[in-house]
């Protein structure tokens, strides 16, 4: 795919040759360089304007409010307004947290303008009477004053201010991690969610301390820790590490984390999973914090904690929300926060993965102009119109589509463009910056107000939301501006640089990392004592649970559980059944199109509008969204950057498809071949199948019709078709694999155990034949049916 630098200089090339009437440095789409520029130089204007707004309008205060031009604050009436009160402490919020945006944009005049003004605000630093939650404020504000004092003391850094800086972020991040840090006082070592930055744990009620989620009790991590390097003092790594280790330890056997739990006893809360909402930045932080501390457990967490993923929650366009013991699916929605998890997937080198969990996020918002903060994938609707009325049938149809949004605002969240952005710079694929555009015109004209951006309320009903959260200015716009601007210096540094669950870059020098590991100290006796205990605790009750999966024996069995019409939404592959007929879904290009680069993603990913097929029933657009078109097919983008000789989508499936669960105790160790075959000599572990059923007229997931030649061949002559003496070798049904352990099978690939090894375990023997059988082709079978694919060797 020739998509990257060269695609400026040969756009160039073309608008030199060819012209353009409106514009003699760019047409629209041509994505060369000055096309990009002006698009970052939007980002950077809209950001600039709403922020004026919040010094104008809302400092000293956290937020301003877009549509009504008043500050936003906490609610001093009311401590339990938990929504407002644990991101809003009265400590000037957004003015903290939209630092680093300033510094991406190289202004170091507003930089330093506004570290002034963070200095004048806290005389008394962070004394005040707010009761706020622990993670958000340490991502909000101990990360923005961090990544901000990075900028300013690093004399790499354009913003780098000299001299004429003294350090008092570092300061103000120390102040506050320091009234945080008490929740860790737990009999557990997990952290309270709340705490009072002037009183501490006094005069909290229960309520407010009863449960905490795996996000938060683990994600501190990785700011303390940076505190700890740059201050020298262990105490913060070392608690806030301890809470990531004891929060891990509470996996279920599955390593699957529940997604809440009380924090003083350890009991669990909630017992789902998945990517979203009170636990992603779990995962973030662990192959983060990885990465910049060079930390090997770290990375085995992340390594086994995305494994399990994998194996349990993955389906083709998402990862759903499944029972933490179980892995079987717990709740048919999803929701936005689980958008970040495509750039994640990037990070740790899945860029496949990524452009499909990525494509949801771009349907959502196709759909409703934004990602509801949950949407249902599973259709809600059990009414039926009360009548035959144009009335009652319009009725109908809105409270269907309101069913299938239960949570349906949004409001500017960052995760989609923010994935958006490591995919392009993963890929270089213009897909991405297509996407970039629609949402920097969404912010030009949707969601600007007079005094800042506001999100959307409601997205079925277009209503507005008069609320700019500080993430807007320190992610959405930071994420949409780096997109844009190929020349950032974030973008060409040597520095280890990560960017924190809040978009504030993290790095560490190397010789600030020497000196840590040379000279820090732990004088803090209150926290020594408090970490020595733990573990001392934890010594005492170390038998109570093995550590992983596969520690315990376990009985083996095989559960099968075949899609019921409820559930097989659940699977991207359980399609609904193709019309008579049915032609392509995909566009074709109209007009010629510039032959020396395509997008990748545009042109050859033959899955593009499954999602739209699949999801037909849930992805229905509401009435203010109903004349906009789709993103990646803007007649301009899609002229452009199509290779219609070659972009053709595939049939959607129509078999149905079945998954197989077959647990058996030990572990083993399969080896995908090149062909992506699966070879293994033991059934010993948990394996996860996901399979189809073959029927002639069908359309398998590979997008092939099913015809009846398939099915007579000699793998099959054991299965006969019932009651059909003419043709006593074509079987009526047949299996097949698509997918082990939620990695997909190419088409034509098998999975093979060996049969020498298998039958010198009687049990793994007496649980082959009890369960699957086997015929003389050495196939698998289920109900005495061949799965095609499963071969015993």
């Amino acid at each position: 795919m020739l998509i990257s630098y060269g695609v400026s200089l040969l756009s160039l090339l073309y608008f030199v040759v060819c012209g353009d009437a409106n514009d003699a440095r760019f047409a629209k789409y041509s994505f060369n360089r000055w096309e990009l520029l002006e698009y970052r130089s939007q980002v950077k204007e809209l950001f600039y304007f709403a922020h004026d707004n919040y010094l104008t309008k809302g400092y000293p205060f956290d937020e301003v409010r877009p549509l009504s031009c008043v500050p936003k604050g906490r609610n001093f009436d009311d401590i339990g307004d938990t929504i407002t009160n644990d991101v809003l402490g009265n400590f000037s919020a957004t003015l903290i947290d939209s630092l680093t945006t300033i510094a991406i944009f190289n202004d170091k005049q507003k930089f330093q303008d506004m570290i002034e003004l963070v200095r004048d605000s806290f005389p008394r630093k962070f004394d005040l009477d707010s009761t706020i939650q622990v993670f958000e404020t340490t991502i909000r504000i101990v990360g923005g004053l961090i990544s901000s004092h990075l900028y300013a003391s690093d004399p790499s850094k354009s913003v780098y201010l000299g001299s004429e800086y003294d350090g008092f972020l570092l300061d103000l991040a120390r102040d506050m991690a320091d009234r945080l840090l008490p929740a860790y006082l737990t009999t557990t070592g997990l952290p309270l969610p709340r705490i009072n930055l002037r009183y501490g744990l006094r005069s909290l009620t229960a309520d407010l301390v009863a449960e905490n989620n795996v996000a938060a009790m683990a994600g501190p991590m990785f700011e303390f820790t940076i505190l700890s390097y740059l201050t020298g003092d262990e105490k913060y790594a070392a608690v806030t590490r301890y809470a990531m280790n004891k929060t891990w330890s509470l996996r279920s056997e599955l390593d699957l984390l529940p997604m809440s739990f009380n924090p003083k006893t350890g009991q669990c809360y909630s017992h789902f999973t998945g990517i979203g909402a009170s636990i992603d930045s779990f995962y973030e932080y662990a192959l983060k914090g990885a990465i910049l501390f060079d930390d090997a457990s770290l990375y085995e967490i992340w390594r086994d904690s995305y494994t399990a993923l994998v194996s349990n929650c993955k389906a083709d366009w998402f990862y759903v929300n499944a029972q933490s013991s179980t892995g079987q699916l717990s709740a048919p929605w999803i929701d936005s926060l689980g958008a970040f998890f495509p750039g994640l997937q990037v990070l740790a080198g899945d860029v496949e993965d990524a452009v499909f969990k990525n494509m949801m996020s771009l349907k959502l918002w196709n759909t409703f102009g934004g990602l509801p903060e949950r949407w249902q994938f599973r259709s809600a609707a059990t009414l039926q119109p009360a009548a035959e009325s144009p009335q009652a049938s319009k009725d109908f149809a809105a409270e269907h589509q309101r069913l299938n949004v239960p949570l349906e605002w949004y409001p500017l969240r960052p995760e989609f463009i923010e994935s958006t952005y490591f995919l392009y710079r993963a890929t270089k694929d213009p897909f991405y910056l297509n996407i970039g555009v629609e949402v920097l015109e969404s912010f030009r004209t949707r969601f600007k107000f007079a005094c800042g951006f506001g999100g959307i309320q409601d997205v079925i009903t277009g209503e507005v939301q008069d609320r700019m959260e500080t993430f807007v200015l320190s992610e959405t716009l930071k994420y949409l501006y780096l997109l844009f601007d190929e020349d950032n210096e974030l973008h060409h540094t040597r520095d280890n640089m990560i960017f924190s669950t809040e978009a504030h870059p993290m790095w560490l020098k190397r010789d600030v990392i020497k000196k840590y590991s040379q000279k820090k100290r732990f004088d803090d006796q209150l926290y020594l004592r408090h970490i020595e205990l733990r573990h001392a605790e934890d010594a005492r009750i170390a038998a109570r649970r093995a550590k992983g999966f596969f520690g315990r024996k376990r009985l083996a069995g095989l559960a099968k559980s075949f899609f019921t019409e409820e559930l097989r939404a659940a699977d991207i592959n359980a399609s609904q059944e193709a019309q008579p007929n049915q032609p392509p879904t995909c566009p074709r290009a109209t007009t010629e199109t510039y032959p020396w680069s395509y997008s990748a993603t545009l042109s050859y990913f033959d899955r593009l509008f499954e999602i739209d097929y699949i999801y037909n029933d849930t992805l229905i657009r509401p009435a203010p969204m109903a004349a906009r078109g789709s993103i990646e097919i803007r007649k301009g983008f899609y002229d452009r950057w199509a290779d219609s000789r070659r972009s053709f989508c595939r049939l959607p499936p129509t078999t149905d498809s079945f998954e197989l669960i077959l647990d058996v105790p030990g572990r083993s160790s399969p080896v995908r071949l090149a062909n992506g075959s699966i070879k293994c000599k033991s059934l010993s572990g948990r394996w996860k199948f996901r399979g189809e059923k073959l029927q002639p007229g069908k359309t398998d997931v590979y997008g092939n019709r099913i015809t009846t030649s398939p099915f007579q061949v000699a793998d099959c002559r054991n299965v006969f078709r019932p009651n059909d003496r003419s043709d006593p070798r074509t079987p009526i049904l047949l299996y097949r694999l698509t997918a082990v352990n939620g990695v997909a099978l190419p088409r034509g690939a098998t999975v093979v155990f060996d049969r020498q090894h298998v039958l010198r375990n009687p049990e793994h023997s007496r649980t082959l034949y009890d369960l699957f059988g086997c015929n003389p082709q050495n196939q698998l079978m289920l109900d005495s049916t061949p799965v095609v694919n499963l071969y015993l060797s």
